[in-house]
């Protein structure tokens, strides 16, 4: 995307170094700052998942620390699927929101240290193998907090039961390994903890070499000390996670990350679900990631929405523990802030009506718009008319319905940086040419609406935020402009273009 040179400013890294965000505790007790982002790969990064990117981004780059890309790719449930695209998708998002991360670590490649820890933990009678009805242990156990028959067995007892998890004589579902939190914690969710367990399902980058996996907390537990994490920013529904980890950390005396939370966030006018959007992507009810209702980072690239808007966005929030509820209108201003001044201007009107113009002069030809009406620097855009030179012939000119509805009958009304004319309404849109200066309809209060030539418009498809696709004609010059290129379609709103051919496709970024 280019930046005009009005828009200039110092790097938006400068910037958010002189936000009002708080230190990070305790960085003086570590050879230096290290975080990690822990996207699990089930589909690209969302709006949803822009705070945790950026918030981590930010202060790697604020103590010059490391971040690591860890994709948390153990297997799932079944509603929660590795998803293989993810592995590139994820690191476009990361690219497009100008993160840099300096090593990326895979946890499936590291099953055998997390088995590793699994046989220690037992050893230690820190851990049991549980091969108790799931729907039995939460009822009879965990919820009355009365120990089950499995977690008194002796060491030599659970690890034989471990092998039989590995070696396949227990089913999917008939064993799981439990860390020894306690039965009588407070919190029913922290009774005697599930850690690893049986998943015969098929992995996009190891295929069936593993049938024990573990839970996300647990191989955590393990990795943010193997992997020299010193802070875990995340959002608060994720405590009872930061507490799994700290029971490891101090069943081996570890020295303890700094875990840091923050609130949860609610797009008002944002629906995010990675596990809709795959179904509706696989089914083709959604054209692919990029589509908008995925709200993925490259549906907001297409759009054409600014990486420093999200960031600034983001970096906004804070680090509150206050829940909070924004709409994306707040994106969407940071970024008509960035790119307004470097959007060239252009008309676009959906469904034409044909309005037939007599009377225009023949030695007008071509209309002169300005590339951008603040900066007449940057010059002007022709738009040929492609009418005969015999001014007895009309000359056709399509508007919105919905302007020609709002004209009555001998209203004066302006066809933008073109001419004025008054409406003739009767079984078919007519009007004739009234005058040419801009004043004679301003004096009248008449209206000045945007408008293309049918006979050089270029058709064109505008992909809106809800997914509908919305069909209409934009003047001639669309069809030179690049693709890629982030426009004000003139009392329409702003867009980007991404495929510039026959019919010209753009997606609607917003107002």
């Amino acid at each position: 995307m280019m930046t005009a040179p009005e828009m200039l400013e110092a790097s938006s890294v400068a910037a958010e170094e002189s936000r009002n965000l708080s230190e990070l505790s305790n960085v003086d007790k570590w050879p230096k700052v290290v975080m990690r982002l822990a996207p699990f790969p089930s589909g690209p990064l969302h709006i949803g998942n822009a705070r945790m990117v950026v918030l981590n981004d930010y202060y790697v780059k604020r103590y010059n620390g490391e971040l690591l890309l860890v994709f948390d790719d153990t297997i799932g449930s079944a509603e929660k699927v590795v998803e293989p695209d993810a592995f590139e998708m994820i690191p476009e998002g990361l690219e497009y929101l100008g993160v840099e991360w300096h090593r990326t670590v895979y946890k499936s490649d590291r099953l055998e240290l997390f088995y590793k820890y699994a046989v220690d933990l037992i050893e230690r009678n820190e851990a049991y193998v549980c091969d108790c009805d799931a729907e039995v242990w939460r009822k009879e156990h965990k919820a009355k907090e009365k120990a089950c028959k499995c977690s008194i067995l002796s060491v030599e007892d659970n690890l034989a039961r471990w092998e039989k998890m590995l070696d396949g004589t227990y089913p999917e579902r008939g064993a799981a390994v439990r860390l020894r939190t306690g039965m009588a914690d407070p919190d029913p969710a922290m009774r005697d903890h599930v850690i690893l367990r049986i998943s015969e399902s098929e992995h996009p980058r190891v295929g069936t070499r593993y049938r024990v996996w573990p839970l996300l907390e647990y191989s955590w537990g393990i990795d943010d000390h193997e992997l020299v994490v010193t802070h875990i920013i995340r959002g608060k529904d994720l405590v009872k996670e930061g507490k799994i980890e700290q029971h490891i950390w101090n069943i081996y005396d570890w020295q303890h990350p700094e875990l840091i939370y923050y609130g949860r966030l609610k797009f008002q006018d944002a629906k995010l679900s990675k596990s809709k959007s795959r179904r509706e992507v696989l089914e083709g009810v959604y054209t692919g990631w990029d589509d908008p209702r995925t709200w993925s980072m490259q549906s907001l690239e297409k759009r054409g929405i600014h990486p420093d808007a999200v960031r600034k966005a983001m970096l906004d929030l804070g680090l509150s523990v206050v829940d909070i509820s924004i709409s994306m209108k707040t994106v969407y201003s940071e970024n008509r802030k960035l790119q307004d001044a470097s959007a060239p201007r252009m008309f676009f009107v959906e469904a034409p009506v044909w309005v037939e113009l007599t009377g225009l002069p023949p030695e007008i030809q071509e209309a002169e718009a300005p590339v951008h009406p603040d900066f007449p620097d940057r010059g002007v855009r022709q738009i040929p008319l492609g009418r005969s030179s015999d001014a007895a012939v009309p000359f056709v000119a399509g508007i919105s319905e919905r302007d020609l509805k709002r004209l009555t009958k001998g209203e004066i009304f302006r066809l933008k940086d073109l001419a004025n004319f008054t409406l003739k309404k009767g079984r078919r849109p007519e009007a004739t040419f009234h005058s040419v200066e801009v004043d004679n309809v301003r004096t009248v209060g008449g209206s000045i609406i945007h408008w293309i030539p049918r006979e050089t418009a270029v058709p064109v498809e505008v992909t809106m935020i809800d997914g509908a696709v919305v069909t209409g004609h934009g003047e001639p010059s669309i069809k030179n402009i690049e693709s890629g290129t982030f426009l004000q379609f003139e009392r329409v709103g702003f867009a980007c273009v991404f495929d510039v051919g026959d019919p010209v496709r753009v997606a609607f970024a917003h107002k």
